[in-house]
Order: C-alpha cells, then sequence, then structure tokens
C-alpha cells in the first residue's frame, strides 16, 4: 500500500470523529449555562372571578347580581367608555304569540355618564308598540369597599315606560380598583313590550362577555324557565279622607261616601290599576244606598289599553252594575277575563240622573282567581 493512500484511510477516519468529538463538547457546554432571561417579561391578562352570583325574576324581567374578585398585577381606573357588556340568546315564551318561536336577541351595553350603562335591541321589529317587542339591559358597577358607593336599585318601570331612555345618571363617573379588590355587579334584562313586558320573561341560556378596562368575565346565565307567574303588584289606594265617612262602613274605620247634592262627590274614580292581559280576575266590594236616594247608582270597571301613543278603552272590556238594593249592605261579586290586550283597568262608582242621594262602598278588591304559584321543577 502506498504512502498516500495511508494517509488518506488515516484522515477519513480522524476527521469524523473530531467533528462528534466537538459536538458533544459543545452540547455539554451549552447545558451548563444558565438559561436566558426575559428582559420584559408579561404579567398575566387581568381578569373579572366570580365569588357569588344570584338569579332571579322580578316580573317580566331578570336580575342578575355578582360579587366579582379583580385579578390583575396592578390597579386600574375605568371610565365609563371602558365598561361594555354583551348578552346574546335564543329567546322565547310559549305564553306570547309573537315568542312562541325561538328569536335572537344581542344586547349591547356600553358606557354612558356614570356607572350604570344600558344597551336595547329589537327582537321582534314592527312599526307599532302593540306589536314590537324589544329587550333592554342595564348594568350598574361599583366597588364592594363602601356601602355609599352602591347606585340606588333599579326603579320599577310601569309597563307603558319601559324602553325608554332612563335619567342620566351623574353619580360615580369613574371606578378605581385595586389589585385583588371585590366588585358589585348588578344586570337587569327587561323585557320591552306594553302588554306582554311586566309579566312575561324572554327565556334562554344567555352568554354573558363583560369587559371592565382590561379586565375580562365571560358567563353562561341559565334563565330558560321561569320562576313564578308575574301578576301586578300595585293595587287601590284609600280615597282621601274627605270621601271617607266613619259613621257609615263594613269594615272600620270608614267607608267610601257619595253624595249627589255636593258637586263633585256624585261619583268616584278609583285610580287605574295595572292587570295582566287575558287573566280570570274576582272584582268584589259592598255598598249601602241610603233611603230616599232618586238617582241611578252603578258600579263601572273598565277595561283600557295604554302605550307610549295610544290610550284607548276596549268594548268587550266595560261591565257595569246596576246597584238597586236600598237601605241595607250588599256584597257584589263579579269574575271575569282581563282582555288579550287590556294592560290597566279603571273603577268607577256613580249616582247620575239626580241631585238627591247618598250611598256608600267598602271593600273593594280586584285579585286573580288562581293566585300565582312558584313554578319549581
Amino acid at each position: 500500500m502506498s504512502t498516500s493512500t495511508c494517509l488518506r484511510l488515516m484522515l477519513s477516519f480522524f476527521v469524523p470523529t473530531f467533528i462528534v468529538t466537538f459536538a458533544l463538547a459543545a452540547s455539554a457546554e451549552a447545558s451548563a449555562m444558565p438559561p436566558a432571561t426575559d428582559p420584559c417579561p408579561r404579567s398575566p391578562r387581568p381578569s373579572l372571578t366570580i365569588l357569588q352570583r344570584s338569579l332571579s325574576q322580578e316580573q317580566g324581567s331578570w336580575l342578575i347580581s355578582y360579587r366579582l374578585r379583580y385579578q390583575g398585577a396592578s390597579g386600574m381606573i375605568v371610565t365609563p367608555g371602558e365598561v361594555l357588556a354583551k348578552v346574546e340568546s335564543w329567546v322565547s315564551n310559549s305564553r306570547v304569540p309573537s315568542h312562541a318561536t325561538p328569536r335572537f336577541s344581542s344586547l349591547m351595553i356600553s358606557g354612558a355618564d356614570g356607572m350604570t350603562v344600558t344597551g336595547t335591541t329589537d327582537v321582534v321589529p314592527a312599526s307599532d308598540d302593540a306589536h314590537r317587542c324589544r329587550e333592554r339591559a342595564v348594568v350598574q358597577i361599583w366597588t364592594d369597599d363602601n356601602d355609599e358607593n352602591a347606585p340606588p336599585p333599579f326603579p320599577v318601570t310601569p309597563p307603558s315606560m319601559l324602553g325608554r331612555s332612563p335619567a342620566t345618571e351623574t353619580r360615580q363617573p369613574l371606578l378605581s380598583v385595586a389589585p385583588g379588590a371585590t366588585l358589585r355587579v348588578r344586570i337587569r334584562i327587561e323585557h320591552v313590550h306594553v302588554i306582554f313586558g311586566d309579566y312575561d320573561p324572554l327565556l334562554g341560556v344567555r352568554d354573558l362577555d363583560l369587559r371592565l378596562g382590561t379586565a375580562t368575565l365571560r358567563d353562561a346565565l341559565p334563565l330558560d324557565r321561569e320562576h313564578y307567574h308575574a301578576l301586578p303588584k300595585s293595587g287601590w289606594p284609600e280615597p282621601a279622607e274627605d270621601r271617607r265617612d266613619t259613621r257609615m262602613f263594613v269594615s272600620g274605620p270608614d267607608s267610601l261616601h257619595l253624595e249627589a247634592h255636593v258637586p263633585g262627590n256624585q261619583y268616584y274614580r278609583f285610580a287605574e290599576r295595572p292587570i295582566r292581559y287575558a287573566t280570570k280576575m274576582r272584582l268584589r266590594y259592598w255598598y249601602f244606598v241610603a233611603q230616599g236616594t232618586e238617582g241611578e247608582c252603578s258600579a263601572t270597571a273598565t277595561q283600557y289599553k295604554e302605550t307610549a301613543t295610544e290610550y284607548k278603552s276596549l268594548s268587550k272590556g266595560t261591565r257595569q252594575e246596576c246597584l238597586t238594593t236600598v237601605g241595607k249592605w250588599v256584597k257584589i261579586e263579579q269574575i271575569f277575563n282581563t282582555e288579550a290586550e287590556a294592560t290597566v283597568l279603571m273603577l268607577e262608582f256613580k249616582i247620575s240622573g239626580a241631585d238627591v242621594g247618598e250611598m256608600w262602598v267598602d271593600d273593594v278588591s280586584l285579585e286573580p282567581v288562581c293566585p300565582s304559584r312558584p313554578d319549581r321543577p
């Protein structure tokens, strides 16, 4: 074998061995070095965690209340413009014909003046109030460190006023949140409809996306079942003191007094009272007509449809009772169904046709025949 051939064989063996040895040495040296550090470490994204949550029905609305913990490396100042909430769901209610089929509701609630923010969306678009359906959401936010920060509770809104813009909230224009602070959030979702809105909440599992500055919360709200069958809460107030008589009554200490010979006292009209549509009701009262009364005594119950742009009596919703018995207390009881579009009822007692006579009325009541019961699983 020649000398050159031997050298080529020795190099072919030595060079790969050297390369492998060098690579292993470099790898060992690299593993011995400390890991590189990020010169600008990133903090976890701020978030809101749920400490407590409650869901309740308020007539035809939903009320969601939260206690939240702010998880962030530093505090934040939240302005109204940095408050954003989105509530979405397919909603329905089989009691309402227009809501028998689920419809999509997407509410965007953005900041306004103060820490009360609102948003409204059309669920069933229509040109007239009787057929148009909307949802309105109101969000209130405050810190939990001082009860004085709490905004007033949501006001009770008559059905004909639902959906109108609320008075501007000027309290608490900024929200200062420290790391680990506790926040309170109240969300009210209203069914805005002049007939059904105050009684029939829209049902569905809602997806909530809440943002306060850079902090976020996502939650699913199981609002797919009514908690109870809603009925009007308000009743008739007592007559003015100058219209009450302590000499005559069924239940003390007095009763309503009508006098045909006194101008303005020959009739009495109770204030309009909200009623639920298509509901069986019982009207009760006692009356006493004085001896010698020459006029005709009567009681008239009239149902009305009241919207923001319309106020009309419903012809099939009027009931008149002639009160003919004289000289003793008589109990009247009437059972009837409210009309499909009725929103309020007015009750009037009257002496007409003569200027001589007196009548007393006591224990007036209007109640549903079947009282509301909670809807339990």
